[in-house]
């Protein structure tokens, strides 16, 4: 049927006992209301683009009346005039990606290239932080504004203000993958304001390890007790000693050899160990059943963490404020004290950017002053001796 629509038609008009039945306006070509046979009336378009026959529903009636619904058919033909899509923009619209979609990408194409404790953190990160708040967003629509809603509510909301800024920094990445992929052109994390940040660095004084070493040897767990000796020892991570299975070893030569899939950098990393990390590793293997240097419970998974046992050797040695990572900087200040460089110090620890061990450079000043004192001090000894020299001559 072929009439100018009405009001009036499209309130009386039925589909009777058809499936749905089509009402064409006379005047606005391709405009028209579809009827079911349930009594469900909608407003509809259809147009051809690029040799395809499109239909797109504008809206139901009576929620859009005849004359609002004439007027957006006549916009949407003249964007088909135009060369544009509306369906196909509405299909793609649809398609689009969410950062639900953006995260299981990334967590299938990207995060399995980094570390355990990494996929770990981040995955927790999106499940807990960002999903909940932008999941159902899609990419292409989240803005600027969002990122810096989602900053504040962990900021002030959850009161983690570092934690925060690492969460902007994980989505800021991610934002930077899709545009590799292609799903948008910019990125809305990019230039969000982060919260101050005061860099902790805290050593642990010979006494103090002194003290420490002791605690280790009387506590009751001594799978823990030798891991944070050898966090002592060799300056290593965490997930590194943790995670260290014999076959990295070489006992003979001395060295640990960590393969890049153990290590932050990503890259492998062989470096000697001390004479006093030789020796107890030489103990441990003595007793070793299992491919885990430092054992859980079964022997058939490594130790996953020392928080309680760290917790209760530093109350045994009186010990305040200090993290177990703050063994990794007081094995680096012994290095420094011992006369060791910075490139040496980046070596031992595994650090693939100078600027990150030049975090150390400080702790040479007192080195620097003795030196500078010891100039002093000859020279004020020359000094004097050429002083003596004359008075002794008149």
């Amino acid at each position: 049927m072929s009439e100018r629509i009405t009001d009036a038609i499209a309130k009386r008009v039925s589909a009777g006992d058809r499936p749905q039945v089509f009402f064409w306006d006379a005047d606005v070509k391709g405009f028209g209301l579809r009827v079911t046979n349930r009594g469900a009336k909608s407003f509809i378009l259809d147009y051809r683009i690029g040799g395809r026959q499109r239909r797109i529903t504008i809206g139901s009636y009576p929620d859009w009346s005849v004359a609002a619904a004439r007027t957006e058919a006549g916009n949407l033909k003249r964007e088909v005039d135009l060369g544009n899509d509306p369906m196909g923009e509405r299909h793609a619209d649809r398609a689009a990606p969410t950062m639900r979609d953006l995260w299981d990408r990334y967590k299938r194409d990207h995060l399995p290239r980094k570390a355990a404790r990494s996929q770990a953190d981040e995955t927790m990160m999106w499940e807990k932080l960002v999903l909940p708040t932008l999941g159902k967003h899609k990419v292409g629509d989240v803005t600027h504004t969002d990122i810096e809603a989602l900053h504040r509510d962990i900021t002030v909301s959850r009161g983690t203000p570092v934690r925060a800024n690492r969460v902007i920094e994980v989505v800021r990445r991610a934002f930077n993958l899709a545009i590799r992929w292609e799903w948008i052109e910019k990125n809305p994390a990019s230039g969000q304001l982060r919260n101050p940040e005061e860099k902790r660095q805290r050593y642990l004084s010979p006494e103090e390890l002194s003290r420490l070493s002791a605690a280790l040897t009387a506590h009751h767990e001594p799978v823990s007790a030798d891991a944070i000796r050898m966090l002592m020892l060799t300056g290593a991570r965490k997930s590194e000693v943790l995670g260290a299975t014999w076959e990295m070893f070489d006992l003979d030569a001395g060295v640990w050899t960590k393969p890049s899939a153990h290590t932050k950098q990503r890259k492998e990393h062989r470096v000697p160990v001390s004479a006093n990390a030789l020796t107890l590793l030489k103990r441990i293997r003595e007793t070793a059943e299992g491919p885990y240097v430092f054992p859980g419970k079964g022997g058939d998974q490594p130790l996953t963490d020392v928080k309680r046992s760290w917790a209760a050797v530093c109350k045994a040695a009186d010990i305040t404020g200090a993290r177990i990572h703050d063994l990794r900087h007081s094995f680096a200040s012994l290095l420094v004290s011992g006369g060791a460089s910075l490139p040496i110090i980046g070596a031992m620890l595994g650090h693939t950017q100078v600027q990150t061990t030049q975090r150390y450079a400080h702790l040479y000043d007192e080195p620097l002053r003795a030196a500078a004192d010891h100039v002093g001090k000859t020279i004020d000894m020359a000094g004097e001796k050429k002083h003596t020299a004359r008075t002794e001559t008149k």
